[in-house]
């Protein structure tokens, strides 16, 4: 046992758990709690956000990148509550984060002390767990409860409320251990079934939602679907899952459908989703009811998720890199090693691919300008490295960055939830830089999205972090704006900016090289030139003019509405 105080007791088992960065901004009660003893002791950077909602995007972003737990923290009342938008964004992401915040002092508390807010009643509904420290010798049990849960699947945020006079008291306190994990494997009967299924089908289709990112099942995923045969779809979260030029992988689902993945999906007579919630943007606006001819698997670790929209002939409930495991061994004798790059499979796909392109090229011949966003897309995609992070913002054009970029690298695409947070990718390129050190990262997000948290590339500025901001500029809310126009007869209203943000001059001001894109010819050039400035450490931003009612067919169908 040894004595300490109850801040330092924190510190320790962050640093115990193997935390790196904590992200948010300190106020005068964090100082009490954390902050003093992380400059004491070292081990622990501190990254300084501009705004505690974008600190917590960037612990999220983290996570996602590294598979380790996010870290963020926000001072009492107003800092705690800028995070509850990142601890929601975490619950419906089912990614693990560890959200800490000072509160009043016990003593005073009641009086109206400064900052003095029901902090804990605030995240009951959008945490897995959340406690207030009592009692200073208690920071081992709390810290070790806290990370077990944030990461025990399905994983999650937690909350942790320190009042600013318990962190100065000292206790004995025991030795702080981490908990062993392990994960899940399925029922071997389940695996059996579902093999079976898989083995007499026509045409299985598998599709991959975040899960698989989570448990990096990587090679279980391709090491499947080549013995099988079977294309390889994604939910928006699920995308890099598989190398996008692999023969078996046919594009996304749901709001980012394709013409090759919603004929695969309807040409299947049975599917294995993977890791997925199955939620509005990866099926529709009206989840299908399946035909009694269509088998459908579903594996997850949650199992909440099964029956929550689609009802499985057969639930692997376990993590999806030991199910499919367990899914390759069972398959593999009767299977065989199929010849999946010349079967008929990867020849419908390579056609169904050939006809999409041609799609593609009539719209963006047709385009107002002065940019097609896939004009861009396809400049970047030539020139960025096969392991850059691709970071996804919302906006008009989030659809054609998902379906046009195709990542060779699995594991490099962050995006946010279906809670659809605007400004949430611009911290979580932050946090993404950091998980992955010395990698490129690029950034692309609307003009709308990006001013909710444009405040945030000086940060990216201080800490000299290789990210290219993208920030495609229709002038307005363009989603929105297309719903006017598509559903109520035209009638825009409140979406138009008649003053809009010149942001590459922005961006100079924040540190940054700041570059624009008016036209076709001038996207390599200002690509290369931002691509130069990261690697001398210098973060970009390129300001790309595009049309704001050119979306992708997909997005179109997706909405219900005749192109």
């Amino acid at each position: 046992m040894r004595t300490m105080t109850a801040s330092r007791a924190l510190v320790e088992a962050l640093k115990a758990e193997g935390v790196k960065y904590v992200f948010g901004l300190p106020g005068g009660h964090s100082v009490r709690i954390l902050y003093d003893d992380m400059a004491q002791t070292g081990g622990i950077t501190a990254v300084l956000a501009r705004h505690e909602t974008a600190g917590a995007f960037a612990a999220l972003g983290y996570a996602q990148v590294t598979g380790e737990i996010g870290v963020c923290q926000g001072t009492a009342g107003p800092g705690f509550s800028h995070m509850l938008v990142g601890i929601h964004e975490a619950w419906y992401a089912k990614i693990p984060l560890l959200c800490i915040a000072p509160n009043s002092p016990v003593a005073s508390y009641g009086k109206g002390a400064l900052q003095e807010f029901h902090q804990i009643e605030q995240v009951t509904s959008v945490a897995k767990w959340w406690y207030r420290v009592d009692r200073p010798e208690k920071i081992p049990w709390v810290m070790r409860n806290a990370f077990n849960r944030a990461l025990a699947p399905p994983p999650g945020p937690v909350f942790i409320d320190i009042p600013m006079d318990i962190g100065p008291l000292e206790a004995e306190m025991e030795p702080y251990v981490p908990v062993p994990r392990s994960l899940p494997a399925a029922d071997p009967d389940a695996v059996q079934r579902a093999a079976e299924i898989l083995l007499h089908a026509r045409l299985p289709v598998l599709v991959c939602g975040r899960g698989v990112h989570q448990s990096g099942a990587y090679d279980e995923v391709r090491t499947l679907a080549e013995l099988l045969a079977m294309p390889v779809l994604t939910t928006n979260h699920g995308k890099s899952s598989i190398p996008e030029d692999h023969p078996l992988s046919g594009g996304g689902v749901g709001c980012n459908r394709t013409l090759v993945s919603d004929t695969l999906l309807e040409e299947s007579d049975c599917w294995l989703w993977v890791g997925s919630q199955i939620e509005e943007f990866a099926v529709g606006k009206q989840w299908p009811t399946l035909p009694p001819t269509r088998k459908f698997i579903n594996l997850n670790v949650d199992p909440q998720q099964f029956g929550r929209n689609l009802v499985p002939d057969v639930a692997l409930l376990g993590d999806a890199r030991l199910v499919l495991r367990q899914l390759i061994e069972a398959c593999r004798d009767e299977a065989g090693q199929r010849d999946f790059a010349h079967s008929e499979v990867a020849a419908r796909i390579a056609a169904l691919r050939r006809d999409y392109e041609q799609q593609v090229a009539r719209l963006v011949a047709s385009s107002k300008g002065p940019v097609h966003p896939v004009q861009f897309l396809d400049a970047l995609q030539g020139l960025m490295p096969a392991d850059t992070v691709i970071v996804l913002g919302e906006g008009a054009n989030r659809v054609w960055t998902a379906t046009r970029l195709k990542l060779t690298t699995p594991g490099t695409w962050v995006s946010s939830s279906d809670f659809g947070c605007m400004g949430y990718a611009i911290g979580a390129s932050i946090g993404a830089a950091l998980g992955r050190p010395g990698k490129q990262v690029v950034c692309l997000t609307g003009d709308g999205s990006f001013q909710m948290q444009m405040q945030e590339i000086v940060v990216a500025a201080q800490y000299r972090l290789p990210i290219t901001y993208v920030v495609f500029n229709n002038n307005c809310l363009g989603w929105i704006k297309w719903t006017q126009q598509r559903m109520f007869d035209e009638r825009y209203y409140g979406v138009d900016y008649g003053v809009n943000w010149d942001h590459a001059a922005a961006a100079e001001a924040a540190g940054l090289k700041g570059l624009k894109v008016e036209a076709p010819d001038q996207c390599m050039s200002a690509i290369e030139a931002a691509f130069a400035a990261n690697a001398e450490g210098q973060p970009a931003l390129i300001e790309v003019m595009v049309p704001w009612d050119e979306p992708t067919p997909g997005f179109v169908s997706h909405h219900g509405v005749e192109p």
